[in-house]
């Protein structure tokens, strides 16, 4: 073997096996092994040494502990009529979008948690948990969030009353939904990773209020809604049901499928041209989600269609894609090398995607060999190698440069995506099935 190859150490593969390090049901757990023909090892399991992965995994981790969770948690705290305890951090933490960064924050806490045992990292988690559990209290209904003026945004949606359903605007509120999501994926992996049952208690609450909110809307009412960006809602319910097999999260996560751009793609109809990209990949990764909890080959296609779509015809050389994040026409990118070429944003999610389809076919080598690409020459490339910080376009316009976040005044999507990227680069090096071993990865020494 060759010397500059390696170095992951992989223990124990006799642990217990579960779906994607993610715990289901006894109900839920049947149902997707039976659809699932290759399976991640836990995190703990998979061990990165040194290699420029390692360091970009430090980096990152050093930034999470440098950022102060009562800044993020500011917000959440004010709306909730409660004093905050530190102020609010600038750029996207200071407007309309306000919350979604606390919510990748918990993630990548989790997933390194669980990748490591760190206790600085779990007694983080523990303790942002229990401040949005005061918050929700506060509020008395179960919600828990950071919008201005959410009060009043959701109590117009919970009577029917949508007079707004822009791309990025909701009744005059920035994309509500999809920094619901991130808090509602937050409290589930630190749940799932970070082990806290209060995180459970929390975004089952959340959850109900969500349906409760919107259990008057009609289907009508639904898709015009879904106009306006909502993240991956219908994944995260889906995993909150995979977790509880409770059939309202199943009904919640279903209602939020916007037929406009997931109906096409079920029939086989490349419908992508001039939408905005990161609108439509969550999306696409809830249904497959869906697929591999209750079965259905029409959700199953939208998912293997989708990204069939992307890879062969909207996709640059370093697995990134869109210009001004936005899908161009079909086979048409030597003329779209612009400065906003590859929102990182993205790539995170067709990875997301990507690991998904491979554990329906392992077989198909291609989904690993677009994992490796855009890993290796988009997401590695996307952090700032002495700061940690992050990029949100990869510019591919020849001579350009990269501009990276700053630590206090940026918080853009790609920053709250980008503190998940560096810390989870052991989840797909190996997958399983019985005494069958998949090495997708090789991680090259520095």
């Amino acid at each position: 073997m060759p010397t500059r190859i390696c170095w992951i150490l992989l223990s124990g593969l006799l642990l217990s096996h579960t779906l994607q390090a993610q715990p289901l049901t006894a109900e839920t757990d049947a149902r997707s092994r039976e659809r699932l023909r290759a399976f991640a090892f836990p995190p703990r399991a998979v061990r990165l040494l040194d290699s420029p992965f390692l360091e970009a995994m430090q980096r990152d981790v050093a930034y999470l502990f440098e950022l102060d969770p009562d800044r993020l948690l500011s917000r959440f705290r004010r709306f909730a009529g409660l004093e905050p305890k530190a102020p609010e951090y600038g750029g996207w933490e200071s407007q309309g979008i306000s919350g979604h960064t606390l919510g990748h924050y918990l993630s990548a806490l989790s997933m390194y948690y669980a990748a490591t045992g760190d206790e600085k990292a779990r007694a983080r988690i523990d303790y942002i948990v229990s401040e949005l559990a005061e918050v929700q209290r506060a509020h008395g209904n179960g919600y828990v969030g950071a919008i201005p003026e959410g009060d009043r945004l959701w109590a117009e949606i919970a009577r029917g009353e949508i007079w707004q359903a822009e791309p990025f605007s909701l009744n005059g509120a920035w994309v509500p939904w999809y920094t619901m999501h991130k808090i509602f994926q937050g409290l589930i992996d630190a749940y799932w990773y970070g082990g806290s049952e209060q995180a459970l208690e929390v975004v089952t609450r959340l959850a109900d209020w969500a349906y409760e909110t919107t259990k008057n809307l009609t289907p009508a009412q639904w898709q015009q809604m879904l106009r306006t960006e909502h993240g991956g809602m219908n994944e995260a319910l889906a995993n909150l049901y995979s977790i509880t097999g409770n059939p309202k999260h199943r009904e919640l996560s279903e209602k939020f499928y916007h037929a406009a751009v997931l109906s096409p793609l079920a029939r086989g109809i490349p419908n992508l041209t001039g939408l905005h990209v990161n609108t439509q990949i969550p999306k696409v990764i809830g249904v497959v989600r869906q697929y591999e909890l209750i079965g259905s080959d029409s959700l199953r296609a939208v998912a293997e269609f989708f990204w069939e779509e992307v890879v062969q015809h909207h996709t640059y050389v370093i697995g990134g894609n869109s210009q001004n994040e936005h899908f161009g026409p079909r086979d048409s990118l030597a003329n779209r090398l612009g400065e906003g070429t590859a929102e990182t944003c993205n790539t995170y999610n067709m990875l997301r995607l990507t690991r998904h389809l491979f554990a329906l076919h392992p077989e198909k080598v291609r989904y690993v060999d677009f994992y490796e690409r855009a890993l290796y020459n988009h997401i590695l490339a996307s952090q700032d190698p002495k700061r940690g910080m992050f990029t949100y376009y990869m510019s591919l316009r020849p001579g350009h440069f990269k501009t990276y976040a700053t630590p206090e005044h940026s918080f853009w999507c790609c920053v709250g995506t980008g503190m998940e990227n560096h810390v989870k680069y052991n989840e797909f090096i190996y997958f399983y099935n019985g005494d069958t071993l998949y090495v997708n990865l090789f991680i090259l020494r520095s």
